[in-house]
């Protein structure tokens, strides 16, 4: 790589703490090894990742010049200059979507197998709106949106890498799987995107449709056979489900009890639908249950003790607070 030595101004953090006056007594000159072809471009490269590895803290955006944003470090030696001109490492997202009506213990921790894998850095539960194959979802997004974040924020600790992802919250219906992949791919192009999909629907990938929705999002013809061949699918393998042949599965998919195995662990799999839990909640009416805790809104009864060890502590506190599944027009 041919490199030329530039002169670059850059605020000095230490005239900064130290109460300089103005923004010019607070700039220094750097001799920096800049790649004759990169220019300003990989300059800027430097001083992001200069700034990320810590070697030198942001300055007071008041003081950043406009041209050179945040501060630069200077390279000292060819291996920190290589290292710091590295290409950056692209961020691997599994999109984790579902109904989540609620979301139960068994998503938690497909969730995070999917994360101890490794397959990915991180995941986006990504609660869906309504859908036109589920008549019965009428719980609104908001509930189930909000029963998510309250299952992640109290269930992992701040580092783990599960996060919830809230693109459809404000679409009148479910983004069809494709739409949704490649809006997410498009609105972060610095990540590489992978969509979670159980093994006993990986093969009915390419009977989806994506029809359109007036003033969000156009039909995509051939949705189902698109998504099935550019898509990078996580196969979760279920209990009691058996695998399709090699030839049936999409060209990019990766499984992540493989994943597992080859790191000397077993994926945890537990067989707990959010139905379950509702039907719990609220049995049929012949159905007798004695000595739980029962809550009667609008005629109609619950019985939510029913539900504990199944959902998180938090997720059960806000289906109790607003009589979630014990309305009449509860879905099932």
């Amino acid at each position: 790589m041919i490199v030329e030595r530039t002169e670059v101004p850059y605020l000095d953090p230490l005239l900064w703490r130290g109460g300089a006056g103005g923004g010019e007594e607070a700039m220094r000159t750097l001799r920096l090894g800049v790649p004759l072809a990169g220019g300003v471009a990989a300059l800027f490269a430097v001083q992001q990742r200069a700034c990320a590895d810590g070697i030198l803290p942001y300055g007071p955006p008041s003081m950043r010049l406009d041209g050179l944003k945040p501060p630069v470090a200077l390279a000292q030696n060819p291996k920190s200059t290589e290292r710091l001109l590295a290409p950056p490492v692209r961020k691997r997202i599994a999109i984790y979507g579902g109904s989540f009506n609620p979301i139960t213990n068994a998503h938690l921790n497909v969730a995070s197998e999917i994360l101890h894998s490794k397959l990915v850095d991180e995941v986006w539960i990504t609660p869906c709106g309504k859908r036109p194959d589920k008549p019965g979802l009428r719980t609104s997004m908001i509930h189930r949106l909000v029963m998510c974040h309250l299952a992640v924020d109290t269930m992992f600790g701040s580092r783990f890498g599960v996060k919830v992802c809230d693109e459809e919250a404000d679409k009148p219906c479910a983004m069809p799987s494709i739409v949704l992949m490649r809006t997410l791919a498009e609105k972060y192009p610095e990540a590489d995107f992978s969509f979670a999909c159980g093994a006993d629907q990986i093969t009915e990938v390419k009977s989806w449709t994506a029809p359109a929705e007036p003033g969000y999002w156009e039909d995509v013809p051939g949705a189902g056979e698109a998504f099935f061949n550019e898509t990078s699918f996580l196969c979760i393998e279920r209990p009691g489900t058996e695998l399709a042949q090699p030839m049936e599965m999409p060209p990019k998919c990766q499984y992540v009890s493989e994943a597992l195995k080859a790191r000397g662990s077993t994926m945890i799999e537990t067989a707990l639908s959010s139905t379950e839990v509702r039907n719990r909640v609220r049995p049929p009416d012949d159905v007798v249950r004695h000595g739980l805790r029962k809550v009667e809104q609008g005629g109609a009864k619950a019985w939510y003790d029913e539900a504990e060890g199944l959902v998180p502590p938090s997720v059960l506190g806000h289906i109790v607070r607003y009589g979630l599944y014990a309305r009449e027009d509860s879905p099932w």
